[in-house]
């Protein structure tokens, strides 16, 4: 279900700011090509959202003043056209057109070139809001900032107890379609979620996904799809080499791969002898993302590390030593914890420990799966798929044991969402992020109550919707 979207002028602001990152080949209403020179400087006060910004309209350089909009027709609705303040206005950029619109004018009677952004934008307008709300700015504050210090430790606790099992369920009612899916692909969909080979997919695909972080989570999750253990296991073996071969082939990235060494040379030698019999479909080296990564969280050093993984479901019965660990009647959650840092502790590899790719030597030693990355496994992928199996086969141990890892475990999560909750919501709460359930009830927050508008669904918003001066549509990306 896609969100309801709280798209703002400082939402818009952003993405304007994002530049290439967000839009490209940029034109106005009439059809010229527009070059942006500089975006200009933020202006909070009365008049134009940027001051001193120079762009390039038809081959003419203007410089001047932006005005940010979500509609065409808002600078009519404004009466900006009625405002000196607006005489130096140079573009006019809008999110979306509008049916009935008037074309903006200036006092000064001079026409204005508008951008509109939806025509250009390179990704779908809920990913970019997604990717935006991920990353709040120095000035976002949440419209219960400063306002929540009179509330009960009580109403805290509860709301937060609702919202992380409230998440946990969203996580594995996702992982649930994906396992009947799994069904159908591999037995036909005779809905029998029992098999072992289910499971192990469903392990496979999301721990693929969780090592490919936000940039190529996508791109890892396709991969293991298309390259399903059913079709690595018709091949025959698992030795790592050609595990890595066939990841890093239908990744796409042994195309025009022109660096020489051994390593590189057993790899290519075989993906050639596979890639005849495979008849998969193949990704590209386009499709994923280097650009602003550390070396260390490159693609190819997680798809070394996933080679791993593979061998550790096929040779080791990974995924049936996950559920024994649930089994265990006196396990506390740090041991839990423990017991599955070792289950998913990667091997030694000379090669990749000391390149982030091919050819290319990494100043310092690789670690191909870190303790940040395996906590996040462990929390987003290994909680809800257990959870699930606990709730389809009814296994109140199971069921009692990861919650307990989920709330008893004492983690000290960090990030800039976190960071937010914490300073502006929990600050006089007594409340803290320290566990699995509180840092996933933190998010769910967020995500779902803080930047969607639902203010009105929230116990603390509730609690605050009828106090003066309390507006909670007013959110600051």
């Amino acid at each position: 279900m896609k969100p309801r979207l709280n798209i703002n002028e400082s939402f818009i602001c952003r993405i304007w700011e994002g530049g290439a990152e967000y839009y490209s080949d940029l034109a106005a209403d009439s059809g010229e090509e527009v070059e942006i020179i500089a975006y200009g400087k933020r202006n909070h006060d009365a008049g134009p959202d940027y001051k001193d910004a120079k762009v390039k309209i038809g081959g003419k350089v203007l410089a001047g003043d932006v005005e940010i909009h979500r509609d065409f027709k808002n600078w009519i609705e404004h009466d900006h056209q009625k405002d000196r303040r607006y005489n130096s206005v140079i573009l006019h950029v809008v999110l979306w057109d509008s049916h009935d619109k008037t074309p903006p004018k200036l006092r000064i009677k001079r026409d204005l070139p508008t951008v509109i952004l939806a025509n250009h934008l390179k990704r779908s307008i809920h990913d970019i809001w997604q990717e935006i709300i991920s990353k709040p700015s120095d000035k976002f504050r949440l419209p219960c900032h400063d306002k929540t210090s009179g509330l009960s430790k009580e109403l805290f606790e509860k709301w937060f107890d609702k919202l992380s099992i409230e998440r946990l369920k969203l996580k594995s009612r996702r992982i649930t379609d994906r396992l009947k899916e799994i069904d159908i692909e591999l037995f036909g969909g005779r809905k029998v979620l029992n098999k072992k080979e289910q499971w192990e997919q469903l392990l496979y695909e999301f721990i693929f996904e969780a090592l490919g972080f936000s940039k190529n989570k996508e791109q890892m999750l396709k991969l293991a799809g298309i390259l399903n253990l059913n079709k690595i296991k018709k091949l025959g073996s698992t030795d790592i080499i050609k595990l890595q071969s066939l990841l890093f082939g239908t990744a796409g990235l042994l195309f025009d791969v022109r660096a020489k060494d051994e390593y590189i040379d057993k790899i290519k030698t075989n993906w050639k002898r596979v890639e005849p019999d495979l008849n998969i479909e193949k990704l590209a080296r386009a499709d994923w993302n280097f650009f602003r990564l550390r070396p260390q969280n490159f693609p190819t050093v997680r798809l070394a590390y996933g080679a791993q993984l593979i061998q550790k479901i096929l040779n080791e019965d990974l995924f049936k030593k996950i559920i024994v660990l649930f089994q265990s009647k006196a396990l506390k959650p740090a041991a839990i914890r423990n017991e599955l840092k070792e289950l998913l502790s990667p091997a030694r590899d000379e090669y990749w420990e000391s390149h982030y790719d091919f050819g290319k030597t990494s100043k310092s030693r690789n670690n191909l799966l870190g303790s940040q990355r395996t906590a996040d496994i462990m929390i987003n992928v290994i909680i809800p798929v257990v959870y699930l199996y606990s709730d389809i086969f009814k296994d109140n141990l199971i069921n009692q044991n990861v919650l307990k890892l989920y709330c008893g475990l004492k983690i000290s999560p960090d990030n800039s969402i976190l960071r937010i909750i914490d300073d502006q919501v929990l600050k006089s709460s007594e409340i803290q992020i320290n566990s699995p359930a509180t840092e996933q009830a933190a998010i769910q927050l967020y995500n779902f109550y803080c930047t969607r508008d639902r203010c009105g669904e929230c116990a603390i918003g509730k609690s605050l919707i009828e106090k003066k001066g309390f507006d909670y549509k007013i959110i600051y990306y």
